[in-house]
Parts: structure tokens; C-alpha cells; sequence
């Protein structure tokens, strides 16, 4: 279980305009790219009081956010939500999602005025921001006395490590994930053909110093509700059972990373 005295603050990734031509999107749309933001920004306005501290709404196309913004004041919220709005789409598109991403943690973590609070204790569960995490409030109640990375990691059908959801210490992002999205580029020629970023930040948080506190299996497996980015296909509804499979495999085969 986490302790009272920490402070758990969400980092919700955005793009609502995304660039023409990225590889493996087909949800391209910004006005359906924004209305997802919307759900996902409402339903974790709602765990304000569930165990979420404080919000960090990250955009890195520049988009207009007032909308969420008024979301937010409609819910009374607006000492609790930090709207980060920059441009940085500024890199090659064959890159790929996950250097994107990365790049815009990166300036979050900088600018964010939470992550720069001084508190002693606070974890960052990032999340990419168009999907809801239905149980995340059970996630964060159950976490770990002690860690500095927690994350999910598989070893079946690929070494992956899921990025839609992870925590971290500001501390431990400095030493291990610190400006990681330039070890992440994508379709490029020293990285093989069809690598995914998944692989690539696994490969990376391998490598890291054993001082690393990692815990790499969540305690309770994310329940994730959404459309994906790559297909519209919905998280809900298509992916139920390997919910379901991989619930039951972690209580009963926890050594089974799959």
C-alpha cells in the first residue's frame, strides 16, 4: 500500500493535432482526438478525491485547450489541474508516437510547477492522456511501500514494458528516463525493422543502475477503457478477455510476464 503522505499527481499526455504522416495512426481526427481528452480529463477529474492529488494535462501540438479548461472550472478544480501547452512536434514524423510522447514528458517534467513543489514525497503516474484507466484508483491504493519506477513489464511475446501507464519519483525520472526519447526514434537505420518504442525504453530501463528501485508488475492490472490510436478499436470491448487473462495469470503465474 502507498503511504498517506504521499502526494500522487497524474501526467496526462496530449496531442490533439497530431502531424500528417506518423506511422501506425489512424486516429488522426482532432476534433475526436479532443473529445477523448475530454472523457478521459472528466473521469480523472473524478478521482480528485479518490487517492489523485493533483492533475498535470501535458499538450504538445499547441492546440487550443480552453475547452478542458472550462471542464475543469466547472468542476472546481482549476488549483488542483496544470495545463502544460507548448509546440513540439518539431522532429521527424517516422520517429514514431512513443519519441513524441517522451519529448513531452520531458519539457513537463521540467516546467511543471507540481513536480517542482518541494514536497518530499511525490510519484508522477503518467498516463497517455485519451485512455481511462478504470481502476486507477485501486492501482494507487495498492502501490508499493517503496519504489522509484513501477511499470509493466512483459517478456511474452516481446521484452516490452507498457507506457500507456507508469509511475516514477521526479528523482528517479533524473536519473533513469531523463531525455530517454532520444533512444527511442523509431523506423530509423540503426534501430531493426518494426522495433517498437515498448522495446526500445525496455531495453533502456534494463540497463539502468541497480540503485533503481524498480517494481516491474503492477500489484493490480490496469483495466484500460479508450479507442486506440492505431486502429479505433476500442480497449473496452476488443481486449476484455486479455484483461480478464491477465488478471488471473498474475494472481496465479506472477512470474509469467506476459
Amino acid at each position: 500500500m502507498g503511504k498517506s503522505n504521499t502526494r500522487n499527481i497524474l501526467l496526462l499526455t496530449a496531442t490533439i493535432t497530431p502531424k500528417s504522416g506518423v506511422p501506425n495512426l489512424t486516429r488522426v481526427d482532432p476534433r475526436l482526438r479532443l473529445r477523448d481528452y475530454h472523457e478521459a480529463l472528466e473521469f480523472y477529474l473524478s478521482l480528485l478525491s479518490k487517492g489523485c492529488d493533483g492533475i498535470i494535462f501535458a499538450e504538445n501540438s499547441n492546440s487550443d485547450v480552453s475547452s478542458l479548461q472550462k471542464l475543469v472550472e466547472k468542476h472546481s478544480a482549476t488549483e488542483q489541474v496544470e495545463f502544460i501547452v507548448f509546440d513540439g512536434l518539431d522532429y521527424p514524423v517516422n520517429y514514431d508516437r512513443g519519441y513524441g510522447e517522451f519529448k513531452l514528458i520531458d519539457y513537463a517534467m521540467k516546467q511543471s510547477k507540481m513536480v517542482s513543489t518541494g514536497v518530499d514525497k511525490i510519484i508522477i503516474w503518467k498516463i497517455t492522456g485519451r485512455y481511462l484507466v478504470r481502476n486507477l484508483d485501486q492501482i494507487i491504493a495498492h502501490q508499493p511501500y517503496n519504489f522509484d519506477i513501477y511499470a509493466n513489464f512483459r517478456n511474452y511475446p516481446k521484452c516490452w514494458v507498457d507506457t500507456f501507464l507508469m509511475a516514477w519519483t521526479p528523482q528517479a525520472y533524473q536519473i533513469g528516463l531523463n531525455e530517454v526519447y532520444h533512444r527511442l526514434k523509431t523506423n530509423i537505420p540503426e534501430v531493426p525493422e518494426g522495433m517498437a518504442a515498448e522495446e526500445l525504453l525496455r531495453n533502456w530501463l534494463d540497463q539502468q543502475p541497480k540503485t533503481l528501485k524498480f517494481k516491474r508488475r503492477f500489484n493490480v492490472t490496469p483495466q484500460v477503457d479508450g479507442k486506440r490510436g492505431a486502429d479505433n478499436k476500442g480497449y473496452s470491448t476488443d481486449n476484455w478477455w486479455k484483461f480478464s487473462l491477465r488478471s488471473m495469470l498474475n494472481m496465479l503465474f506472477p512470474w509469467l510476464w506476459v
